[in-house]
């Protein structure tokens, strides 16, 4: 991964426990952040957070529903409280569905949406404040490949995640000229852990996913990770508004 200096600055990864936003909220800290992981999974959040910490990192958790919208501004009260400031935002949390639209339930449907487009509404609301009192920084809301291009059966996701694409540049707009950029990272498939039970559980429908990437392979954690910091860098200091393929070439085939 390429070396960047967030000495003195703090990321607030929420969905920071596991995945992208794990190796995230790791490159943050190795990099010299302060780093607030926020997370539904209290066992799952202390442990990445004790990692952190037992590798020399100045490192807090708060649990956090982003379903929940007064858990969504503890998360960046605390942030502020404990670390003085907000400089980046990584808006990890994200779940899925798969059936055939005919058997789609609602609850499912409202669940996922709610967690993956509401959900970064609700954080951007109340992020975007926390970033100008510290005089400016960058939001990288995680979506998807599918933010980007359809696939049968997964409704929801595919919704949801181009909800995410469209608010991304719209609040981008909104704060261009007030010190916030805000970009999407599309992600291709990651060999994260929720993926890897799922190729246990359906390696066919892995196997044909992966497929489908010209580089025939997946992505690594650390990979999306990367990209998250490049974006939060001042080497990315004139992107806003941008849907960032990570994809091994997917969309381009």
């Amino acid at each position: 991964m390429i070396r960047f200096d967030f000495s003195g600055r703090v990321a607030l990864v929420i969905g920071g426990s596991s995945g992208i936003g794990l190796a995230s909220a790791r490159g943050f800290a190795r990099a010299g952040a302060g780093v607030v992981i926020a997370a539904r999974g209290e066992n799952a959040g202390r442990e990445a957070c004790a990692a952190l910490q037992a590798e020399g990192a100045r490192a807090l958790f708060v649990p956090t529903d982003v379903r929940d919208e007064a858990t969504v501004a503890r998360a960046v009260k605390e942030t502020v409280e404990h670390f003085g400031r907000l400089d980046f935002a990584v808006n990890c949390a994200g779940g899925g569905d798969m059936a055939p639209l005919e058997d789609t339930k609602q609850d499912v449907w409202d669940d996922v949406m709610a967690v993956n487009a509401r959900g970064v509404w609700l954080s951007m609301r109340h992020e975007i404040p926390a970033l100008i009192a510290s005089g400016g920084g960058a939001i990288v809301n995680i979506s998807s490949i599918f933010g980007m291009a359809g696939r049968a059966a997964q409704h929801a996701y595919v919704a949801s995640k181009h909800a995410v694409v469209g608010m991304t540049r719209s609040v981008a707009l909104e704060y261009a000229t007030k010190g916030i950029r805000v970009n999407a990272l599309c992600a291709g498939v990651t060999g994260t852990p929720s993926m890897r039970q799922f190729e246990a559980f359906a390696p066919e429908v892995v196997q044909q996913l992966v497929a489908l990437h010209p580089m025939g392979r997946m992505a690594s954690e650390e990979e999306m990770a990367g990209a998250v910091l490049w974006l939060c860098s001042e080497s990315a200091g004139y992107v806003t508004g941008a849907p960032l393929l990570v994809d091994g070439g997917f969309l381009a085939a």
